[in-house]
This record gives C-alpha cells, sequence and structure tokens, in this order.
C-alpha cells in the first residue's frame, strides 16, 4: 500500500466511503425530487458540491413541509365543507329556506348578502340586532380612535419633520466656512504652546520674586485692612464734599478776610431791607383784601 498516493488512501477510507454513500443517496433524493417540481422535465445544469446539496436538502425540507402543511389545511376545509353540508342537509327547514331565498328580490338578496357579511366581520353566526348595532358601534368607536391617532401621528410627523430640517439647517451652517478653523490654526496652536513653555520656564522665577517680596515687606496684607482703609478713604470723601459744599456757599467772596467780611455785612444789610420791603407789602396788601365793617 506504500505506492498508493494520499488521495487514493483518502478514497478507500471507510469514513469517506460513507460519507460519500450519503451524499449519492442524498443527491438521488434531490434529482427525485426535482424530477416532480419540473413535470419530469430535467431540471437546469447547476454546480454540484456540499454547499448547494445543503441548500437544497433545506429548501425540498421546506417544501414538504409547506405541501403537509397545505394538505393539512384542505383536508380540514374539506372536512368542515362536509360537516356544514351534512348540517344544511339535515336541517328540516332546508326546503323553506331555499324558497325564500329563491322568492327574494335582487334588493333582497344585496340585503341578506350584506347581512351574511357583517355577521362574519362581527364573528356573530347568529343573528341579533342588537349585537350588530353594538358592534357597528364599537367599530365606529375603534375607527375614530385610528383616525385620532393617525392625525396625532401626522402631527408627531410634521413636528419630526420641521426638527430634521432645522437640524439639517443648523448642520449646513456648521459645515459653512464661518465655523472652519482657520488656515494658521496650526500656527498659532505652535505659537501658543511655545508661549505656554516660555511662561511655565518663568513660573519657578516669578515664584522666588513673590517670596522674596513678601519677605521684605513684613507682615502681609489681608482684605480686612484693605477692607478699613477703603472705609476709611469714603468717610474721607463724604467729609470733602461736605467743606466743598461750605466752601462754595462762599463762593464770589474777596479773598481779603475784612473785605469779605464788610461785603458779608452789605449783603446783610440788604437782605434786611427787601425783608422789611416784603412785610409791608404783605400788610398793605393784607389791609386791602380785607373787608371793612360797615360804621
Amino acid at each position: 500500500m506504500a505506492h498508493l498516493s494520499p488521495s487514493a488512501s483518502a478514497v478507500f477510507s471507510p469514513s469517506v466511503a460513507r460519507q460519500q454513500l450519503a451524499a449519492a443517496k442524498d443527491w438521488n433524493y434531490i434529482d427525485s425530487w426535482l424530477s416532480t417540481k419540473f413535470n419530469g422535465k430535467p431540471p437546469p445544469v447547476f454546480e454540484r458540491n456540499n454547499d448547494t446539496l445543503k441548500a437544497l436538502l433545506a429548501l425540498a425540507a421546506l417544501n414538504e413541509t409547506a405541501d403537509e402543511e397545505r394538505e393539512l389545511l384542505a383536508r380540514v376545509e374539506a372536512k368542515a365543507l362536509q360537516d356544514l353540508q351534512a348540517q344544511e342537509d339535515a336541517n328540516p327547514n332546508k326546503h323553506l329556506l331555499d324558497s325564500i331565498e329563491e322568492s327574494l328580490t335582487r334588493e333582497g338578496q344585496t340585503s341578506l348578502e350584506a347581512l351574511s357579511s357583517l355577521s362574519v366581520s362581527l364573528n356573530q353566526p347568529v343573528f341579533a340586532l342588537e349585537k350588530l348595532g353594538r358592534g357597528i358601534i364599537d367599530l365606529h368607536i375603534t375607527s375614530n380612535d385610528l383616525d385620532q391617532v393617525a392625525d396625532r401621528v401626522s402631527i408627531l410627523e410634521k413636528h419630526l419633520k420641521g426638527e430634521l430640517k432645522k437640524i439639517n439647517i443648523l448642520i449646513t451652517d456648521l459645515q459653512s466656512d464661518a465655523y472652519q478653523p482657520p488656515s494658521d490654526l496650526a500656527k498659532r496652536t505652535s505659537d501658543y504652546q511655545r508661549r505656554i513653555k516660555g511662561l511655565a520656564a518663568k513660573l519657578p522665577d516669578l515664584k522666588e520674586k513673590v517670596a522674596s517680596l513678601s519677605a521684605t515687606v513684613g507682615t502681609p496684607i489681608t482684605i480686612q485692612d484693605v477692607k478699613n482703609e477703603e472705609d476709611k478713604f469714603k468717610a474721607l470723601m463724604v467729609t470733602v464734599k461736605d467743606l466743598e459744599a461750605q466752601v462754595k456757599s462762599y463762593h464770589g467772596l474777596p479773598q481779603d478776610t475784612d473785605l469779605a467780611r464788610l461785603e458779608l455785612e452789605g449783603l446783610r444789610v440788604e437782605l434786611r431791607e427787601l425783608t422789611r420791603k416784603r412785610d409791608s407789602m404783605f400788610e398793605g396788601l393784607v389791609e386791602r383784601e380785607s373787608p371793612r365793617k360797615p360804621r
């Protein structure tokens, strides 16, 4: 057996032989199934490999299952039809119903078919006017509810379309040139990084300078000290404003003290004279306007 090639030894392997036998049986089954589907005509030529065999076997299994279900459904329908025919034949009122149906006019037949269709649609095999009316009302209520839901969905859809339009406009704006980075962004970034590195290198020296200045000043100044000084400054500003108001009241007087006193005295005399004239004019006005008593 040493002269045999590996492929020859593989062919004569028992496991490979069993696999080939099973594949041959499967292909025979597929060929017979295809011949039945093509009505004895040869099927189109296709590649015969394991993948094709698996696909055809799965398709044949599904087809047989569907055929069995269809055959079972046909049997059930035939049995139901036989039962209905038997019940109809056993009905003692069959001839009466047939005669009534034959005697119906075209409008009557249309009405009867409408009632029967309505009974089937409402799942009410036994005709009951009250139940049919209730079923119709329920259908109307359901229809109105569905219409309201449809309106809400349309409103929501319109709102979503509006929001989508706004989002698209926003995306367009964000993709415009106004929101694009400048062309020299890389250069600016490198400049900022270089400045940051320079400031970081100077930071230890600045810290040492601050420490030396703090040691030179001695007692550190707190925020409360600054606030107290600010309050004192505000009080001085109020005093200065009061003094400025007092100084403005003496505006126009001579700089010499004696002359200023003389001018002030003259103004006082003038004020007294004006006051006297005012009083005399007021008294004359009172006497003139006062009613005189008859003698």
